[in-house]
């Protein structure tokens, strides 16, 4: 998420919460840009009983509602990480003075050239879609919107229109490198 200074305290104390859901995820976590993104497919995935795991990285990844998307250009990569917005959303309105304070960290999932079955993207800097299929025959949909409103933190909206240009280029510069390796 890309540093905004005319971001007010709530929607810094938002960045801050997220961030630190992927910080505590993620090794090299300084090395990404990441923004939030629902996943459309979601609602299809097959649910998971109460108190059981998913049963693969994969699995519980494309059953994520909620992602922060972490990526780089070098090396070129793409994180997919979960996040439990029902566990960061307190972190926001709670008194600590850190919203990344006792984030619970998940296990993302990272997309490179050598699990990546295919990719695709349609949309603009207010929104876009990216289609991520994966080697395992796993599917994710990022639905990536400039402006984000939480239903637990209605009154506060995420600006990332920056990062969804930014993540766009990037998509673009993800495949150009997979076409490269593989051409026609």
């Amino acid at each position: 998420m890309v540093e905004q200074p005319n971001r007010g305290e709530q929607e810094q104390r938002l960045v801050a919460a997220l961030r630190g859901t992927f910080d505590v995820s993620v090794m090299n976590f300084g090395s990404y840009n990441i923004l939030y993104a629902a996943n459309l497919e979601a609602n299809d995935a097959r649910a998971v009983p109460p108190g059981e795991s998913a049963d693969s990285v994969q699995d519980a990844v494309s059953m994520a509602e909620h992602l922060l998307v972490g990526y780089r250009r070098q090396p070129t990569e793409i994180v997919l990480c979960p996040v439990d917005l029902a566990e960061a959303m307190p972190r926001i309105t709670g008194a600590a003075a850190d919203p990344a304070d006792d984030a619970t960290p998940t296990v993302p999932l990272p997309v490179n050239m050598t699990n990546l079955a295919g990719m695709a993207a349609e949309g603009d800097a207010e929104r876009a879609s990216v289609t991520i299929a994966l080697s395992t025959g796993h599917r994710v949909v990022l639905d990536v919107r400039g402006r984000v409103s939480f239903d637990e933190l209605p009154e506060v909206t995420l600006d990332q229109r920056r990062d969804v240009r930014d993540f766009t280029e990037f998509v673009d510069f993800f495949l150009d490198r997979l076409e490269d390796m593989n051409p026609v």
